[in-house]
C-alpha cells in the first residue's frame, strides 16, 4: 500500500515538474506558480522521511533533465550580491554571490564576516548538501563527530543529513564562503534575517518554525567542550 501511495505521489510529482520550469529544489519555485505551490501543499502533512524521500525523488528527476543543458554564465563584480544580516547587529551581514535563478537550481553561493564568538546552533539540512570555505582567518567546526580548525584557504564539507556547525573562537576579521547545493536555501536566510532583526519576544519560536519550513532541523547550542 506504502509503495503505491509513494509511486503516485512520484508519478504526480514529476508532471508537476514537467510542466514547470527545471529547477532542482522545489523550494525556489516562484510564488507565482501557483499550481506547483497547490501540489507541494498536498505533501505538507506527509511524515518527514516520506517527504524527503520525495524530494529526493523530484531532485533525481529534475536533474536528469536538466542534463546537458547548457546555462549562461555568471559574473559577480566584488561588491554585487544581495545582502542579509544572521544576528541582531548591523555588522552581521552576509552576501548571496550567486543564487539559485543564476544556476538553474544547481548551487546557492554566499559569503560574509564571522563576528568573535559567533556560533550557529547546531544543525541538519535535509534538503542540501553544504561545503564550507574559510577565506580568512580560522574557522572551528564541527561535522558530525568530527572537529577541525580550518584555517585560511581550507574547505569542508558538510553533506545533508549529518550535524554541523561551526564558531570563530578568536580570529578577529575572518570570513566564510558557503556553497550549498542545490539551491534555494537563499530564501530561508532571506526569511530568517527578517525574523533575527525584528527580535519579538517569539523570535526563536519564529525562527526554528522558518527553519522547518526548509528543512533544516536545529538541535540546539552545540557542546564545544565534549
Amino acid at each position: 500500500m506504502w509503495f503505491l501511495m509513494i509511486l503516485y505521489l512520484i508519478v504526480c510529482s514529476s508532471i508537476v515538474v514537467l510542466s514547470t520550469p527545471i529547477i532542482a529544489n522545489p523550494s525556489i519555485i516562484p510564488e507565482h506558480y501557483v499550481g506547483y505551490r497547490q501540489s507541494r501543499s498536498i505533501l505538507s502533512n506527509l511524515d518527514d522521511k516520506l517527504k524527503y524521500f520525495i524530494a529526493d525523488k523530484l531532485d533525481s528527476i529534475s536533474n536528469n533533465l536538466n542534463e546537458g543543458k547548457i546555462i549562461p554564465p555568471v559574473i559577480v563584480g566584488p561588491n554585487q550580491g544581495d545582502h542579509f544580516q544572521v544576528l541582531a547587529v548591523s555588522n552581521s551581514d552576509r552576501i548571496i554571490r550567486v543564487r539559485g535563478n543564476h544556476t538553474n537550481g544547481r548551487i546557492t553561493i554566499m559569503e560574509g564576516e564571522i563576528l568573535v564568538g559567533e556560533s550557529p546552533p547546531l544543525h541538519i539540512h535535509h534538503r542540501e548538501d553544504e561545503y564550507f570555505h574559510v577565506l580568512s582567518g580560522e574557522i572551528e567546526f564541527q561535522i558530525g563527530e568530527k572537529r577541525i580548525v580550518g584555517k585560511t584557504g581550507t574547505w569542508v564539507f558538510a553533506p545533508r543529513y549529518i550535524p554541523h556547525t561551526f564558531r570563530n573562537i578568536n580570529s578577529t576579521g575572518a570570513r566564510l564562503e558557503y556553497v550549498f547545493q542545490p539551491a534555494g536555501i537563499e530564501f530561508y536566510f532571506e526569511e530568517v534575517s527578517k525574523v533575527i532583526v525584528a527580535q519579538k519576544p517569539d523570535w526563536q519560536v519564529q525562527a526554528a518554525a522558518v527553519a522547518n519550513k526548509y528543512g533544516i532541523e536545529l538541535m540546539g547550542t552545540p557542546n564545544w567542550n565534549g
